[in-house]
């Protein structure tokens, strides 16, 4: 799956990325701003893709101006309850301190509660990074437990908290990508997958999110779901 918007180009994670994941996400800036801290074996990372690597999950690689800076995803979705979890890293320091972070956060919440139609989605962020805590209460997350006795905050975030803090970002947004409107499924492209991972990731989706896959599909003449 390949996601464009905004200048950036989001790419579903594949087992051939994932030992360049595992050496950025093992350096020491990243592990100190994650909740799990240790590092991570090639063995763990080939189970924990092996895990991950299905409907229930979506990690994308972030790639801006031709290279990979980061990920982001949505993980552990709930297609009955319509809830997932998400995260974000970027080991690029060029961009940590630009607007992309931002900008994948708002294609992923809108992939979350307007492509997926989800109404909740939960985050972990430590205590002690007060720069996220504030990055993801711009977007309207909320903290459930002031007084949790964990390192870290779980967090959450409903869609009409979502809807109603995006509108002026939007605005913003427009002013610099002409580009006003939420994520829709034709920015997306499959051109990348095969028709066995298609069969593989997708076809247990449910109908609803299928439908909306199945016109792009048919638009780039491959099999529909």
């Amino acid at each position: 799956m390949i996601i464009k918007k905004y200048n950036i180009k989001l790419t579903r994670l594949a087992k051939d990325d994932i030992e360049l994941l595992r050496v950025k996400r093992n350096s020491k800036e990243i592990r100190q701003r994650m909740v799990y801290q240790k590092e991570i074996t090639q063995d763990e990372q080939k189970k924990w893709f092996d895990s991950i690597d299905n409907i229930y999950n979506l990690y994308l690689l972030i790639h801006v101006e031709g290279e990979v800076i980061g990920i982001i995803n949505g993980k552990n979705a709930d297609f009955t309850t319509k809830t997932s979890e998400g995260g974000i890293f970027i080991w690029d320091d060029k961009h940590i301190n630009t607007l992309i972070p931002s900008l994948c956060s708002v294609i992923m919440h809108d992939y979350n509660f307007h492509v997926c139609e989800f109404e909740k989605t939960f985050i972990k962020v430590l205590k002690n990074n007060s720069t996220a805590i504030k990055f993801n209460k711009m977007f309207g997350y909320e903290i459930l437990d002031e007084n949790t006795t964990n390192d870290y905050y779980d967090c959450v975030l409903t869609k009409d908290n979502y809807i109603n803090r995006i509108e002026k970002y939007r605005k913003a947004i427009a002013n610099m990508y002409q580009d006003y409107g939420e994520l829709v499924v034709e920015d997306f492209s499959f051109s990348n997958v095969s028709d066995e991972d298609l069969i593989r990731l997708y076809t247990h989706l449910p109908n609803y999110l299928k439908e909306k896959l199945n016109s792009v599909l048919s638009h780039e003449n491959r099999i529909t779901l």
